[in-house]
């Protein structure tokens, strides 16, 4: 007999905002936005005819006919994450060989490998940092992190996180000279990374009338310019992702609020045609929250 269902999307929202009564804390398990999790909530209600949640001032309640529905959704979901778990056991998830690029694994990366490890104790981790994208068909790298357009050639790509870009310095090196505005940084030697172009779209964007600024100044190859900058020799770019570990230490300032977004960004990748095996699923998972979790105290940074 056919059976008559629901999306599983709009399941998989419904129940975990039921678990967590709040469509916010749905949203952050499941990596979605808090407006997706009530629309999928809302063509649920539509499809069977009945409201599961009563919308107050202050975030949702459970109807009674919610609440009965949530009560027998939730232990189905348990037994289906529970036989996932016991099918990938099947397959190779002992292993993952992870290739980062070297400013990501140095900066971001490597602090946050305990916190991995403790979830997952059971996974062998190898990682080899690099600068060029893996030959995952040969059994070398499973998957790699990458920072740029998501473009490359045979592989898939999954967008991590989007990179914000801003000027940072050592605290020291403003300390008796703070730079009130943009066109201050003449007084200063800017720090370029890898390219002088990313120092010239912030000076324009910044409006400073001294586009000259952008094409002075030593130029290091990976994440060595910011090493340069936290080492007082000068203002170097960052993303959010490498620099908000230092500007929360405070080896590290930002004292310009302006900050551009290229089209670019920190990207999963792997073969193409590949399936990702266990471990590298909940690496994908623990990697995405980590990520999260940066970009928000970044935000907080700014507030």
């Amino acid at each position: 007999m056919r059976r008559r269902l629901p999306l599983l999307n709009q399941l998989r929202a419904f129940e975990a905002a039921a678990r967590a009564q709040s469509f916010t804390k749905a949203a952050d398990e499941l990596f979605v936005t808090h407006a997706a999790v009530s629309r999928h909530v809302r063509e649920l209600e539509d499809w069977l005819g009945t409201p599961l949640f009563v919308r107050t001032g202050r975030g949702v309640v459970l109807t009674d006919a919610g609440k009965r529905y949530a009560a027998r959704l939730t232990p189905i979901f348990d037994a289906i994450a529970e036989a996932t778990r016991d099918a990938m056991i099947e397959g190779d998830s002992s292993h993952l060989t992870v290739a980062p690029d070297g400013a990501f694994a140095s900066r971001w990366l490597v602090p946050r490998l305990g916190k991995f490890n403790a979830a997952h104790p059971d996974i062998e981790l190898d990682v080899s940092p690099g600068e060029y994208i893996s030959d995952f068909y040969s059994g070398e790298d499973d998957i790699a992190v990458r920072y740029g357009a998501g473009n490359w050639p045979e592989v898939e790509a999954e967008l991590l996180c989007e990179a914000r870009m801003f000027p940072v310095c050592a605290p020291d090196l403003i300390r008796d000279n703070p730079p009130e505005k943009p066109d201050d940084l003449s007084n200063f030697t800017l720090l370029h990374e890898n390219s002088r172009q990313w120092w010239a779209d912030w000076l324009r964007a910044a409006g400073c009338k001294n586009a000259d600024l952008a094409w002075a100044g030593p130029l290091f190859q990976n994440y060595l310019a910011i090493q340069a900058a936290e080492a007082g020799q000068g203002f170097a770019l960052a993303d959010q992702i490498v620099a908000t570990d230092a500007l929360l230490s405070g080896r590290l300032v930002r004292p310009f609020d302006i900050e551009i977004r290229e089209d670019e960004g920190y990207w999963l990748v792997w073969g193409k045609g590949l399936k990702l095996n266990a471990a590298g699923l909940a690496f994908r998972q623990w990697l995405v929250a980590e990520m999260r979790k940066t970009n928000a105290a970044y935000d907080k940074l700014k507030a």
